[in-house]
């Protein structure tokens, strides 16, 4: 089984190091970073998810999806589309129900972000 951990807008890969290094299985955790799944891309949800998705498809076993904000909303998102390939989930902060003038605003700072956050 897989840990994949997703930040959400406005931190890093590293915010789960702590989480990560407290668990019995770092060995098969991985951290996904937004903005490299972002690069070459255009900032929106829709691509996003797409590249988070991609991400998610690599790996050849059940996954456990660990997200934060935003990084809540695409693991439940992706759930909800492979419920046979997602073993559990572990949302922080998660919106149940997205509102619009939210992901406006969000779309916008997206297009704002450098390419790489380090």
């Amino acid at each position: 089984m897989k840990y994949l951990y997703l930040h959400g807008l406005g931190q890093k890969p590293d915010s789960w190091n702590k989480v990560i290094k407290e668990t019995k299985v770092s060995e098969s955790s991985v951290k996904l970073s937004l903005a490299e799944m972002l690069e070459g891309k255009s900032a929106t949800y829709k691509e996003l998810y797409s590249a988070f998705s991609s991400e998610c498809d690599k790996v050849n076993d059940e996954i456990v999806l660990c997200g934060l904000s935003l990084g809540a909303v695409l693991a439940l998102n992706y759930a909800m589309d492979h419920p046979d390939k997602v073993k559990a989930l572990v949302l922080i902060a998660a919106q149940y129900k997205m509102p619009k003038n939210l992901l406006k605003v969000q779309n916008i700072l997206f297009h704002l972000m450098p390419i790489r956050i380090q």
